[in-house]
């Protein structure tokens, strides 16, 4: 038993909606029915769809092959279309699995749709839209019908039922009833003797005739067993991006501005360091210049690093160091020798000196000095400059 299930249906071009028994016209200034129903709609225990008229809707199940059942939602359309009357562009076609080898299909015109969603307005989105005859309880062998004033709801399966008018009622049920004889019938009605008489070309079928609508139908429906969604395809619920982007814009004109700005302020730091990088690989470069003069410049820092790990390696007796260090110990503070310039070759190992003297005594006692700590010194010139001695001699270290 359902007493939780509502119905939204039509009658006319004119919404309703039924629930608990009552019925609700929900007109354009119905601002109290429309409350309550959004109420209904945010309480998940009460179940609220939206009955498509069964005159509008042909159901039928259909048996699908495997190969078949991979591309049924394109190729449905040309399944169906010989059973049509009008080209399958117009039609709206909705599907449900059975089981393995059975769907249910459900086809309407795609012009009701869109006007059946101008109708419900804010609500098309929110309900399921299922045919009403799939509303009514069902179970296998069993048909049930309600009759109203001019038409009868009638559900003969389970995913099979129509509207139709009351006029043509009989020749219906006795086309079904040889097809596929129904065991039971429960007819929902208001005049027994009149509702019976419309089921005599069912025979001696057993029949219970209950007093009610579809009102009292719908306290039988079982719920866990839905019935197919016409909201498929173009017509399924699309997310709304509309009103999250009222509700977020803000936020995200916040966020933007605020990745703006931080992208700016990075924008600026990055200009600052480059600047500053460039004042740096300049200074880097001068300093370089002053120390090699020639020669190309591709990395200054690693150069210069190169060349003074050159300078500092190995031996003693081998580098600019080890040439370097025994000279500057003889030109002690109270020494009238000065050191004009010098110069170090790398191939050869050997340090040019060009120094001041008093007199030659002193540069021959430089050079013993430097024989006797090791190295090789040769006397390359001298000439007299004034008062002083130029002299100059190469150092190099004995092999």
């Amino acid at each position: 038993m359902s007493d939780n299930l509502s119905v939204l249906f039509l009658r006319g071009d004119a919404l309703h909606w039924l629930d608990a028994g009552e019925v609700y016209a929900l007109s354009h200034d119905a601002t109290e029915q429309k409350d309550r129903l959004r109420q209904s709609l945010a309480h998940k225990g009460h179940g609220v769809v939206f009955a498509v008229p069964g005159s509008e809707a042909r159901l039928l199940e259909l048996a699908v092959s495997p190969e078949e059942r991979k591309h049924l939602g394109a190729s449905l359309p040309f399944m169906l279309e010989e059973s049509l009357s009008d080209s399958i562009d117009g039609v709206h076609f909705a599907r449900m699995s059975l089981d393995r080898d059975h769907y249910a299909v459900a086809m309407v015109d795609r012009q009701s749709m869109q006007n059946w969603q101008e109708i419900l307005g804010e609500f098309a989105s929110l309900v399921p839209w299922v045919p009403e005859p799939l509303l009514l309880p069902w179970s296998p062998g069993e048909w049930t019908l309600v009759l109203e004033k001019d038409s009868t709801l009638l559900r003969y399966g389970r995913s099979l039922g129509t509207r139709i008018e009351n006029a043509l009622l009989p020749m219906l049920l006795e086309t079904l009833g040889n097809e596929s004889p129904a065991e039971s019938v429960i007819v929902y009605g208001q005049d027994e003797a009149a509702d019976l008489a419309l089921l005599a070309p069912l025979g001696a079928v057993s029949t219970q005739w209950r007093k009610g609508g579809l009102a009292s139908a719908l306290l039988l429906h079982d719920q866990t067993e839905t019935g197919i969604n016409l909201l498929q395809g173009e017509f399924a619920p699309q997310l709304p991006y509309a009103k999250w982007w009222s509700q977020w814009r803000k936020v995200a004109a916040l966020t933007l501005v605020a990745l703006s700005i931080h992208l700016l302020s990075g924008w600026l730091d990055l200009r600052r360091l480059e600047r500053e990088n460039l004042v740096l690989r300049t200074e880097i470069q001068s300093v370089y210049r002053q120390v090699n003069p020639r020669g190309a410049v591709v990395d200054a820092q690693k150069q210069l690093q190169r060349q003074l790990d050159s300078l500092r390696g190995g031996g003693t007796g081998t580098t600019f160091t080890g040439l370097l260090a025994p000279l500057g110990d003889l030109f002690s503070p109270d020494s009238d020798l000065v050191l004009a310039s010098l110069s170090y070759s790398q191939r050869n190992a050997e340090l040019r000196v060009n120094l001041l003297a008093a007199n030659f005594a002193d540069v021959e006692t430089l050079r013993v000095a430097l024989e006797a700590a090791g190295f090789i010194a040769s006397l390359e010139s001298s000439s007299r400059s004034g008062d002083r001695v130029r002299a100059r001699l190469r150092i190099g270290d004995r092999p």
